[in-house]
């Protein structure tokens, strides 16, 4: 996987909720884990269970990629810059993720990134823009000869191999899970559409702080301590990925979402969609995951309905007695985005 840019728009965070963001105070962490544990006892919303199949749809239009409870590589699905489709049924892969794209912003004027060893990327629109310059329509219209410039199918096979290009280079995992947010129903006030996780994260951070202090709030999550909280079907799992990031705890990572600035710096975030919860542990599936839409099990700890902390970097040491290695699937998760 790779890290996506992400940005957040928090508002006044700290004003409501410092004694959560920074577990200063037991009373109101208790006060906000009420709120997560009477949640994880009410059904999953309609809304939540249209999420959850939508990816399960999609996770099957990739070829079901799936890791193990190990973390370890069961199925190998599509990946997203073929283009062949699984069947005739359904889009080809970047296809597909062009249209998740369509979520973060519906007048289509993402700047996907188009690399090409450069300090900065290229941006595809501009591409986009010379490519219709150099074609023999517009340059018969400027008076050139019939026999200058690109051909009708060379401008569309240049046209495709931008965007295929583009899907490649920019990371796509927040675009998926609006596109799954959008399709399940969601407006703009109840979830926060974004090519960033930490965007709709830190709304629903602030939405929990809001109902902390007894304030509405119309959005449709909240955040919640994955390491504390049983997840329900539809609801998110995530993670701030990399032991740089130091952002491995519940608190820690609500700290920085709290604040940050809208139009602020990146955070190396990844959430995945429950689509299954058992006795024994949950399935989750993520876009931009192993450059598909792949299925990971995550299992509770024996006896539990909590998440097993061995798949935590700091949970036990891989290769010592007792402690089972996740191998791809071991990652700082922290943090349960609860449908309300």
């Amino acid at each position: 996987m790779r890290p996506c840019p992400l940005l957040f728009h928090a508002a006044a965070a700290l004003s409501l909720g410092a004694a959560l963001v920074l577990g200063s105070t037991a009373t109101s962490a208790q006060t906000v884990e009420a709120l997560c544990s009477a949640g994880v006892e009410r059904p999953a919303p309609p809304r939540a269970l249209k999420l959850a199949a939508l990816a399960q749809r999609e996770h099957a239009a990739w070829g079901g990629a799936s890791l193990d409870g190990q973390g370890r590589l069961l199925e190998a699905g599509s990946y997203e810059a073929e283009d062949t489709p699984r069947s005739l049924r359904v889009a080809s892969p970047w296809q597909r993720v062009i249209g998740y794209w369509e979520a973060v912003d519906t007048t289509g004027r993402i700047p996907y990134q188009v690399r090409f060893g450069a300090l900065r990327p290229a941006d595809r629109r501009l591409l986009q823009q010379a490519l219709q310059q150099a074609s023999a329509s517009h340059l018969q219209g400027l008076g050139v000869g019939p026999d200058q410039g690109l051909s009708s199918a060379e401008l569309r096979a240049l046209q495709v191999a931008i965007d295929r290009v583009a899907v490649v280079d920019t990371p796509w995992s927040a675009a998926f899970i609006s596109w799954l947010a959008r399709e399940a129903g969601l407006q703009p006030a109840e979830f926060a559409f974004s090519e960033a996780h930490a965007d709709y994260a830190g709304a629903a951070w602030s939405a929990t702080q809001r109902e902390h202090a007894g304030e509405p709030t119309p959005y449709a999550l909240r955040a919640c301590d994955l390491t504390r909280t049983a997840p329900r079907v539809g609801d998110l799992v995530c993670q701030a990925r990399g032991a740089e990031a130091e952002l491995d705890t519940f608190d820690k990572l609500g700290d920085a979402l709290a604040r940050r600035e809208a139009g602020g710096g990146a955070l190396p975030m990844h959430c995945d969609v429950v689509t299954q919860v058992d006795t024994q542990g949950f399935d989750a599936i993520g876009g931009n995951v192993l450059q598909s839409v792949t299925l990971r099990r995550l299992d509770f700890a024996p006896g539990t309905r909590r998440l097993d902390p061995s798949y935590l970097p700091a949970g036990c040491s891989a290769g010592a007695p007792g402690c089972v290695d996740r191998h791809m699937s071991r990652q700082p998760w922290s943090l349960l985005l609860q449908w309300r």
